[in-house]
Formats: C-alpha cells, structure tokens, sequence
C-alpha cells in the first residue's frame, strides 16, 4: 500500500492516533492492495488488502476530505479499506493497475 498511496497510508494513521487506534498503525504499514472495488461507483477508491474479505468491525476515521473506513475480519485483521469521494485516489489506484495491465 506504501508504494501506491503512500499519502493516504499516512494520513490514515495520522487520524489511527487522533482517534485512539494506535494498534492497527503497523497492521496498516505491512498491508498490500489485493485488488480493487469493482461495484462501479464513481466516487468509490475502495480496495481490498486480503484475498478474503469478511467484515466483522470497522473504524470509520474522521478524514477531512471524503470518507475513509477500515473493514476487519472476526480476528481484528484488516481485510478492506472503503474510500469514498477522494478522486485523487481513485486516480492513483487506476493509475498503478494501468501499469500492471
């Protein structure tokens, strides 16, 4: 996740700590994008960082621009980030899975 958004990864934890969180700081750091949201929407930059995705919780962080939520599995692991209305990283996603292609 560092390579590709490498601002949003610290912005997140920035607002972790604002909001108490600390714990899921180094779970966040050592997380990869497994692949992208295909719902279609074109305000969503939401991607999944586990092969399976099951939520069982959520942080919802108070970002300034947008909407930005942390998904967790039954064992606290993040398996899903949800981003909402921040086009600069739906921008930077596509961008990176252009690359791949």
């Amino acid at each position: 996740m560092n390579d590709v958004l490498p601002d949003l990864l610290e912005e997140m934890v920035y607002l972790l700590k604002q909001q108490g969180a600390d714990p899921l700081e180094s779970k966040l750091r050592a997380l990869r994008i497994e692949s992208i949201c295909d719902c279609g929407d074109e305000n969503c930059a939401s991607f999944a960082t586990a092969v399976e995705v099951k939520v069982a919780n959520y942080v919802e962080l108070q970002s300034m621009e947008g909407q930005v939520i942390i998904d967790l599995n039954a064992d606290d692991e993040i398996c899903f980030i949800e981003v909402l209305g921040r086009p600069d990283v739906k921008y930077l996603l596509e961008e990176f899975y252009d690359a791949q292609s």
